[in-house]
């Protein structure tokens, strides 16, 4: 069998979902071809540096920014259509790229994990260039619209309760499927609790609190990190900064004044270990995490989400009993003191996690790409319709489309940095 996976890297969710699943089907079928694509990239890097750099720079410095596109285009407003019309304009005139790499590649089925490739993919089935099965795996709580398009054989969500949503927004139901977010084989293996705290030099039967920002290391986790000094009872603490390097060195700064025993963890590999030491987590709620944190069963605390889809996360958790919410910073320690002093909440809470974890999304995944392919194969008709290749107006479209990009992104972003 051979797999084509199709991610973006904006933030590291997306291409966590491609890997873990990648190693998923390995797992499984050792024998098959997987390969993992960083579409955007592979398409064009001056675009990928322009759409998902401006992407990462409207997070760090207007979050709003990305807040007010999200919602705009769940919307009837002009807005919304006007945005829905760029995107599936800039998706199009990229498909011209993809297919070359498709009909090269040949693969059994193609998986998506972004909203982009889902997009070009429909397209190029809409407009019958490829007859191959295709997945999308939805990396969030939410369906949002830039996920949902026609001519996709199976999605893979987090809930049911996104199903009845999905339908409602002209998705099939027999194609929604909610197996949860796949996460890496093994992150189901549970790790020795006293082990690891023993290996961070930490104390059995105090407390344990998690503090993370994703890989980004985003949100306000130097303030949070201040507030949880404040804690009046006895706790020690574990912070991921991920790839924040300034963020690493700040706390590194602060812990040599800090009452509490506290480790700083860099970017790292064995989340699933410290989640699994924990007691609490205090988190933004992006959706790889989510679903991790629900596998290990350790309840949330959610701060500074992101507008959009970390909101819609997080609504999804508290209808659940699954995670609280710090709406102000300065909250933060009052939250956990009273968290920690109401077992029977935080058992509840645990409790929930399992119940809405989903460890067997990986083997339910690969079962039905196998299922896909091998309804596929009883099909007589090609898989592939090599077309000739794009003219010149192809191109041009593209670079024209990656100038306009660039101008609205550069200009915007400049002004920003001025402000600051």
């Amino acid at each position: 069998m051979k797999a084509l996976i199709l991610s973006v890297s904006a933030g590291g969710g997306h291409t966590q979902a491609s890997e873990a699943l990648k190693k998923n089907i390995l797992l499984r079928a050792p024998d098959s071809e997987v390969i993992i694509i960083d579409t955007l990239k592979y398409i064009n890097p001056i675009l990928d540096k322009v759409v998902i750099g401006g992407y990462l720079k409207s997070l760090k410095i207007s979050p709003s920014l990305f807040g007010k596109f999200y919602y705009h285009s769940e919307s009837d407003e002009g807005i919304a259509n006007v945005t829905t019309v760029i995107s599936s304009w800039f998706n199009e005139a990229m498909t011209f790229k993809l297919l070359p790499l498709i009909n090269d590649v040949r693969p059994d089925i193609l998986i998506c994990t972004h909203p982009f490739p889902i997009e070009m993919v429909s397209i190029l089935k809409g407009k019958g260039k490829i007859n191959i099965p295709c997945l999308s795996i939805v990396t969030d709580y939410y369906s949002h619209y830039l996920w949902l398009h026609q001519n996709i054989d199976g999605y893979i969500v987090s809930n049911d309760e996104m199903i009845d949503d999905m339908v409602s927004k002209g998705i099939e139901r027999s194609t929604i499927h909610p197996f949860g977010i796949p996460v890496c084989p093994d992150f189901l293996v549970a790790s020795d609790k006293g082990e690891t705290l023993r290996e961070l030099d930490l104390k059995e039967g105090i407390p344990t609190i998690l503090v993370m920002g994703g890989s980004l290391g985003l949100g306000k986790i130097k303030a949070i990190y201040e507030e949880l000094l404040k804690v009046d009872t006895e706790i020690q603490i574990i912070v991921i900064t991920g790839n924040n390097s300034k963020l690493y060195s700040e706390l590194e700064s602060l812990k040599e004044t800090s009452k509490k025993e506290t480790r700083i963890i860099g970017f790292t590999n064995e989340v699933n270990k410290f989640m699994r030491c924990s007691d609490l987590l205090v988190t933004k709620p992006g959706g790889l995490t989510l679903t991790e944190s629900l596998i290990c069963g350790i309840p949330l605390v959610l701060f500074s989400p992101l507008p959009g889809h970390e909101e819609k996360n997080g609504d999804f958790l508290y209808r659940h009993n699954l995670a609280v919410n710090i709406t102000e910073i300065s909250d933060c320690a009052g939250i956990i003191e009273n968290l920690l002093s109401d077992k029977t909440a935080l058992t509840a809470m645990k409790s929930n996690c399992k119940y809405y974890s989903k460890p067997n999304a990986g083997e339910d995944i690969y079962n039905l790409i196998m299922d896909l392919i091998s309804r596929k194969r009883s099909n007589s008709s090609s898989a592939y319709k090599i077309s000739p290749p794009e003219t010149e107006s192809g191109f041009e479209k593209v670079r024209n489309i990656i100038k306009i990009v660039e101008l609205v992104f550069m200009k915007k972003f400049n002004g920003f940095h001025k402000l600051s």
